[in-house]
């Protein structure tokens, strides 16, 4: 799919119904014809467009002097389609793309926050400011998705507290999981952000420096949000941890003295029950009685014996 849109006079942002000079091309999952429109007409490299589609490209920026473009690509969050309990997340990257006369975005899945940028009051012909614009929309992004997990999280301790079960441990895996995207894909952009205040291709200006130290400043806020809720995490997953060893402890301890005491009367009435002569008359009828008080009286002194030790 491609959508250009061209800024009025008033600031608002416009679909254009053609490609025109100064315009913002958004393309989404775009087709093979798409792609070469795009590039013969833009005069953009086709690997610039191809490789932001790729899922596992990582952030970078890279100059081409014969078209003057410069490819920007930076991760961003979203959903993960393969978890369905609740919103988990990945990062996939997005590619912006500044040329001379034209503006691109590519991703191969849907970006629902670049449709906030048309709601602001946006010039598109500023493709430097432009951009940081876009950058400070994706790391807010991640501070927004760092608050719903940690709201999910919440949500699961207090679970926990209650019962404990392996659909919730699961749950805990695939937020671990998100914060490891998060954290890696963080450190990444933080990365590429440094790097464009030494890069002479993107062209910046007094208020567009004063825009990315702003980006700067919300990505770290992003790494250190990350960081946090991932040692807390590892805290929480740490002490229930214990927790199940030490009730498994417990249940094996019970299940030892039990089956202990039941061991001691089988002894007994094994012993009294041999086919050889024994102190007790077997034709007695309080024969019974005597073997029963000496399996309780066995029983009674392993008790004891239990209670010195403190092992109740």
């Amino acid at each position: 799919m491609l959508i250009t849109y061209r800024s009025s006079l008033e600031g608002t942002l416009n679909i254009a119904e053609s490609f025109e000079k100064n315009c913002w091309i958004n393309m989404t999952a775009p087709s093979t014809e798409e792609l070469a429109q795009v590039s013969q007409f833009c005069n953009i490299p086709m690997e610039f467009l191809r490789d932001p589609l790729d899922l596992e490209e990582t952030a970078r920026i890279q100059y081409d002097e014969e078209t003057n473009c410069t490819l920007i690509i930076i991760d961003f969050p979203t959903i993960d389609m393969n978890y369905d309990q609740f919103d988990s997340y990945i990062t996939i990257p997005i590619g912006i793309i500044l040329g001379t006369d034209y503006m691109v975005t590519i991703c191969s899945q849907s970006t629902g926050f670049l449709e906030s940028l048309v709601r602001r009051n946006v010039n598109t012909s500023m493709k430097s400011r432009f951009a940081l614009e876009i950058l400070f929309l994706i790391s807010t992004q991640y501070i927004e998705k760092l608050k719903q997990l940690n709201k999910q999280r919440h949500k699961i301790e207090n679970n926990l507290r209650n019962s404990l079960t392996n659909k919730q441990l699961y749950d805990l895996m695939e937020i671990e999981k998100s914060l490891v995207y998060f954290l890696t894909s963080l450190k990444g952009n933080g990365d590429i952000i440094t790097k464009l205040f030494r890069t002479h291709s993107v062209k910046l200006y007094e208020e567009d420096k004063e825009l990315l130290e702003d980006v700067i400043i919300e990505n770290n806020q992003g790494i250190e949000t990350t960081e946090l809720y991932t040692r807390i995490l590892n805290s929480i997953t740490g002490s229930y941890s214990s927790l199940i060893s030490n009730e498994l402890n417990n249940t094996m301890k019970t299940l030892t003295k039990f089956t202990v005491f039941l061991t001691l009367p089988t002894l007994v009435f094994s012993f009294f029950g041999m086919n050889v002569t024994l102190p007790i008359a077997d034709q007695s009828p309080l024969s019974w009685m005597f073997t029963l008080i000496i399996a309780v009286l066995f029983i009674v002194l392993i008790g004891l014996a239990f209670r010195r030790r403190r092992i109740y």
